[in-house]
C-alpha cells in the first residue's frame, strides 16, 4: 500500500518513446513506484539504495535513481512525496538535507558577506566623501560657480542695507589685491561687499564671492586681523568649499557623471542652490583646511599672519562675554561642553592653538604695513553705519 498520494513526475530511459515520459510517482515499503501515463511499462525504484539528488532550475527538482535500474531517471517538483514514513529514515533523504543545509548555509555566508562588503563600501565611499567631491567640484567650469555666486549675492542683498560697492571697492583693495596678487591661480575674480550688520562674521560664495559685515571690520583692531579673516574666506573660495558641500548633497549618478567629464547635472543642481548656499554653515573639516590655507596666503601676502590668530582671541573673548552673562552655572557648563560638539566650525581654542603652533618661529617685523588703509575703511565703515542708522530712525518717524 503507498503510504504517501501520487505525484506528477517524469522518467528518462533509452527505451521510453523520444527517451522521456510523464506519468505519476507513489511511495511504498518496498520502493519508489513510477507509472508512465502512456499505459507503459514503468520503473520500480528499490528503498534500498535508492539515490535522491536535487537540481534543475533553483534546485526545485528531486532527481530519483538506483543502481539496480541503470538509464532510469525519475524526477519530480513536488516535494510531497519526501515526507513518506517510509522515507523518514532513509540515507539518501538524510544526504539530500544535509546537501540543502549546506547550500542554505553557503546562500547566508554569501547574502551576509555582500551585505558586510557593500557596507564597507558603503563606508569607504563616506570616508573618501571628501576626495571624490574635490574631483567632482574641479569639473565645474568657472563660470558656472561665478553664475551661482552672483545669484546668491543678490538673493542675500534683499532687505538689507550695503555700502556703496564703488565705495567699498575702493576701500578694502589696498587691503584684498596683496591677498589676491598671492593666490597660486587666478581662476576667480574676487568681489568683496560689506553689509550693515554688527555680528562679527564673513562669509564667501562660489565664484569669488566674501561678504563682510561692518560688525567684524570695527571689531578688528588692525589690518592683519582683518587681513586674517579675508584670507580664511579667500581660501574657502580657492578650495571650492561651497560646490563642494553642494556635490556632499547630491545624488551619486551626478557626482559619477562629473567624475566622468560631464558636469551638466551638477551645474543644473547648483542652479537652484544659492539659498542654500547663504543659509549654510561650512563643516569642520573646511574650516580647518581655509584655516590652514589661509594661513599660507597670508604669508606669501607678506602679511603678518599673528593677525589671524589675535582676531581668533577677539572672536574667543566675545564668546566668553556671552557665556559670562548666563547667570546659572548649570547652563554656562552645559553651553561650554556643547559649543564645540554641536557646532560646525571648530572650537575656537583649537583653532588659535593649532594656528600659535604654525607661529613658532615667525617673525613679528618685515611683513607688510596696510594700517593707514584699514584705518581710512574702518572710518567709512563707521560713517556708513551711523548714517544708515540715521536714515532708519527718520523712516521709523514718519
Amino acid at each position: 500500500m503507498a503510504d504517501a498520494p501520487a505525484v506528477a513526475a517524469h522518467a528518462f530511459h533509452s527505451s521510453l518513446p523520444g527517451g522521456r515520459v510523464g506519468g505519476t510517482l507513489r511511495v511504498f515499503e518496498h520502493g519508489l513506484v513510477f507509472s508512465r501515463g502512456d499505459g507503459g511499462a514503468g520503473v520500480t525504484l528499490p528503498l534500498n539504495g535508492l539515490q535522491l539528488m536535487r537540481g534543475g532550475a533553483a534546485n526545485r527538482l528531486v532527481f530519483c535513481t538506483h543502481p539496480a535500474c541503470p538509464g532510469w531517471q525519475v524526477y519530480t517538483a513536488d516535494h510531497s512525496f519526501l515526507t513518506s514514513p517510509a522515507l523518514a529514515a532513509h540515507p539518501a533523504l538524510a544526504a539530500m538535507r544535509a546537501t540543502r543545509r549546506r547550500q542554505h548555509l553557503r546562500f547566508w555566508v554569501m547574502t551576509v558577506g555582500g551585505l558586510a562588503m557593500l557596507a564597507l563600501m558603503l563606508v569607504a565611499l563616506w570616508w573618501s566623501l571628501d576626495g571624490i567631491s574635490r574631483l567632482a567640484a574641479r569639473q565645474v567650469p568657472a563660470s558656472a560657480e561665478a553664475r551661482l555666486g552672483e545669484t546668491a549675492i543678490e538673493q542675500y542683498r534683499l532687505g538689507k542695507s550695503w555700502m556703496n560697492e564703488r565705495t567699498s571697492s575702493a576701500l578694502l583693495a589696498p587691503l584684498t589685491d596683496p591677498l589676491a596678487a598671492a593666490l597660486p591661480t587666478h581662476r576667480y575674480t574676487l568681489h568683496f561687499y560689506i553689509a550693515n550688520d554688527p555680528v562679527i562674521n564673513a562669509f564667501a560664495l562660489p565664484g569669488g564671492y566674501v561678504v563682510i559685515n561692518s560688525g567684524l571690520i570695527l571689531q578688528a583692531r588692525d589690518a592683519t586681523e582683518l587681513q586674517g579673516v579675508l584670507a580664511h574666506e579667500i581660501s574657502h573660495v580657492t578650495a571650492q568649499h561651497g560646490i563642494r558641500a553642494i556635490i556632499r548633497s547630491t545624488g551619486l549618478f551626478v557626482v559619477v557623471q562629473a567624475l566622468l567629464g560631464d558636469a551638466s547635472g551638477l551645474v543644473a543642481v547648483m542652479a537652484s542652490a544659492a539659498p542654500m548656499l547663504i543659509n549654510q554653515k561650512y563643516s569642520r573639516d573646511f574650516e580647518r583646511e581655509a584655516d590652514a590655507s589661509g594661513y599660507d596666503l597670508l604669508r606669501r601676502a607678506r602679511i603678518d599672519p599673528h593677525g589671524m590668530v589675535a582676531f581668533f582671541r577677539v572672536v574667543l573673548a566675545g564668546e566668553q562675554r556671552q557665556l559670562a552673562q548666563v547667570k546659572d552655572a548649570r547652563a554656562r557648563q552645559v553651553m561650554e561642553a556643547t559649543r564645540s560638539f554641536l557646532g560646525t566650525h571648530p572650537d575656537t581654542p583649537e583653532r588659535i592653538a593649532t594656528l600659535e603652533k604654525k607661529l613658532t618661529g615667525e617673525p613679528h617685523t618685515g611683513w607688510r604695513n596696510d594700517q593707514a588703509a584699514f584705518d581710512e575703511l574702518q572710518a567709512a565703515v563707521r560713517h556708513f553705519v551711523s548714517d544708515t542708522r540715521s536714515q532708519e530712525s527718520q523712516h521709523n518717524e514718519k
